[in-house]
């Protein structure tokens, strides 16, 4: 049995994907239109080498990077502790090229410390399917990552932290919020000011933990729900809360699942006029650029390039702490997507983002 390729796509040994002499994945997002590229699983997993070659492209092409931690294991964590588990994880990034002299690398925008915490809820370890375990979770993964940088003695400049919360429905740990997505944008705020919340004790002393907080941070969720029921709900939340902190949000997944081209191309020139004329949101990432083969089912719904015939070349050896080191055929992309055949309306995904953003949609087939 193969098994899956390792999910950190920024190590080296992916280059022929995404670098300039390869497939170019990169030189296809910025041509798309987009400015800024989310990752998954770039701190954390292991992955093998530098990702500093992903970084120096991207800054290149002027694409932000927005990575993420792993984040889908909880026994990673002590009893939903994580600050050492995310500690050593941002120290390894910034030995991996995350890191450039004293700061973050000029292409990092926005670092992701956990994607859908929430459904940590659901994980045996969590025995009470309480708040408190996604919200502990959260603060100390903050925790660990501001303990990193001042070990390696980092200039935060003006990188974010954020957390991609799920739309599903939930309320806040200090029960002020109820609501998909925004439950999340409070917990944050609650424990930050009352970390004694989820019984937790700030290595980083309190009074600086905040500071940065308030200095750094942005709100995320995911989404599949139409856009404009995500903008008025969360606008609304945002009048009734106060603003949740004065902080911009943003959505880390937008879905647009069974939408075709028209609605999509609607939605994503709808974001733009919201983002330009609203402080506090930031904008959307597209989900997603490859299709999820291994997923299947609804998941092939998402992707805006299919996997083609042509085979482009091979990958380094990749490999992470969950997947053996081997090389991965690299096949050319497209943008015609099969399994719309029989409802073609919804099989123009790429053509549909690069109308919106005013980009090309081209694969490499």
């Amino acid at each position: 049995m193969v098994g899956l390729p390792s999910e950190d796509m920024m190590q080296e040994g992916y280059e022929p994907q995404w670098g300039a002499s390869g497939r170019n994945d990169l030189g296809l997002m910025k041509s798309l239109g987009g400015n800024a590229v989310r990752l998954y699983h770039s701190l954390g997993l292991g992955g093998k080498g530098t990702h500093r070659g992903f970084l120096d492209r991207a800054k290149e092409l002027q694409i932000n990077v927005m990575p993420g931690f792993h984040s889908n294991e909880p026994a990673i964590c002590n009893k939903f502790d994580c600050f050492q588990a995310w500690k050593t994880a941002a120290a390894t990034g910034f030995e991996q090229g995350f890191q450039v002299e004293d700061r973050w690398h000029p292409a990092v925008s926005t670092v992701i410390l956990m994607n859908e915490p929430d459904f940590w809820e659901n994980d045996p370890l969590c025995t009470d399917r309480g708040p408190w375990c996604r919200v502990k979770a959260v603060i100390s993964a903050l925790d660990g990552v501001l303990a990193a940088e001042k070990e390696a003695k980092i200039d935060a400049g003006d990188v974010k932290f954020a957390v991609t919360w799920s739309f599903a429905m939930r309320t806040s740990i200090d029960g002020k919020v109820q609501g998909p997505g925004t439950f999340g944008f409070q917990d944050v705020i609650a424990v930050v000011e009352d970390p004694s919340l989820v019984n937790y004790t700030c290595r980083t002393p309190h009074d600086k933990l905040k500071k940065a907080f308030y200095a750094r941070w942005v709100h995320g969720l995911n989404t599949q729900a139409p856009w404009t029921f995500v903008r008025d709900f969360v606008t609304r939340h945002y009048e009734l809360y106060d603003g949740f902190g004065g902080f911009s949000w943003f959505i880390g997944e937008y879905g647009a699942n069974g939408q075709t081209k028209e609605l999509i191309v609607s939605d994503l020139e709808s974001m733009e006029e919201k983002a330009k004329s609203d402080k506090h949101f930031l904008g959307s990432a597209f989900f997603q650029f490859q299709t999820a083969y291994s997923k299947g089912g609804s998941e092939l719904n998402f992707g805006l390039f299919s996997i083609g015939q042509r085979k482009i070349g091979e990958t380094g050896e990749v490999c992470d702490r969950k997947s053996h080191c081997r090389t991965w055929p690299v096949y050319c992309l497209g943008t015609k997507l099969p399994w719309f055949d029989s409802q073609p309306a919804l099989g123009k995904r790429a053509e549909a983002l690069a109308t919106a953003w005013g980009g090309i949609a081209e694969g490499t087939c």
